[in-house]
């Protein structure tokens, strides 16, 4: 009986697919052949980090929410991998099992190891793999068989890269981070320091010049305007024209009772650079604080007189 001829089959790859690199492009003509039926395509986006990642697709539906630096088969496994982390060397990764040996998408979170010296590169490595995954009978021909003992003497001629290899590299890359982020952080603050003690001086000199002397403070003035609430926001202020007059009048009565049996003002000098003025008033039992700086008195609050 005569044998029909099987013609072999050519995929034109788009443009997008032809941006993918060649692990990537070998995994995804895996799947293809392993599953034909199954729609699958690998979209390549811009992530938020400003980095390219590719993601799996499913009849247009993604597998996965995250996306990957490389999609790729491990050969020795069978396993179609998300690689998340690459070695700085680029020998080894890690990632996460997107579709097994047998054609089931992964549900295990965890984390696997990928030997890069494994992972297929050509689509006619992964069109041997998805042969042997599907079971089909062009395996047992003797080429396939000689393609397969090479591929995996070639598995077994390398030896792959532990977790711990990993970790290492992991933390070494950050260790330098985080070294480089204290180098930066101790140049800004020797940078503030050089910048402070060029601006003290010269803050010094701007308030020293612009301190008001002891005879530009009215302690009645200052205490009236206490009294009438100058010093309080403008929402608590009177807002009638009428109001205001009340309030300034009753300020003014109340600042004269005050010290109409006298008062205390004593001054204390900040290094030349501002004064404190402390008006003692026995009727009102307390003690009123000003501070005078850049030529104006600023009122800062006051206490009752202790033990009167």
């Amino acid at each position: 009986h005569l044998q029909p001829k099987t013609q072999p089959t050519t995929t034109m790859k788009s443009a997008a697919e032809q941006q993918l690199s060649p692990r990537t492009q070998a995994a995804l003509q895996y799947l293809r052949r392993l599953k034909p039926l199954d729609g699958y395509s690998i979209e390549r986006y811009l992530a938020s980090s400003g980095k390219q990642q590719v993601r799996l697709k499913r009849r247009n539906v993604p597998i996965r929410d995250e996306g990957f630096e490389e999609i790729v088969l491990d050969r020795s496994a069978g396993y179609v991998v998300g690689i998340q982390v690459l070695t700085s060397r680029g020998d080894a990764g890690r990632g996460i099992v997107l579709v097994d040996k047998n054609g089931k998408l992964g549900d295990d979170d965890s984390s696997v190891t990928v030997q890069m010296a494994n992972v297929s590169t050509t689509a006619s490595v992964s069109r041997g793999n998805a042969t042997r995954a599907s079971g089909s009978s062009s395996s047992s021909l003797p080429g396939s068989r000689q393609n397969d003992g090479r591929a995996s003497s070639a598995t077994a001629g390398t030896t792959p890269l532990s977790d711990t290899d990993i970790n290492n590299e992991l933390l070494f890359k950050y260790g330098g981070m985080a070294l480089g982020a204290l180098l930066a952080l101790k140049i800004i603050f020797t940078a503030l320091n050089i910048l402070s003690i060029l601006v003290l001086p010269l803050v010094y000199l701007y308030l020293a010049s612009n301190c008001p002397s002891n005879d530009t403070f009215d302690a009645k003035k200052e205490l009236k305007r206490v009294m009438r609430g100058a010093h309080l926001p403008e929402e608590h202020q009177p807002k009638g024209f009428f109001e205001q007059g009340l309030n300034r009048l009753a300020a003014s009565v109340t600042t004269e009772l005050a010290t109409s049996l006298g008062y205390e003002i004593s001054m204390t000098d900040c290094f030349g650079a501002a004064k404190m003025a402390t008006v003692k008033v026995p009727v009102a039992n307390a003690e009123y604080y000003w501070i005078g700086v850049v030529g104006k008195w600023r009122y800062i609050g006051q206490r009752e007189i202790p033990g009167n």
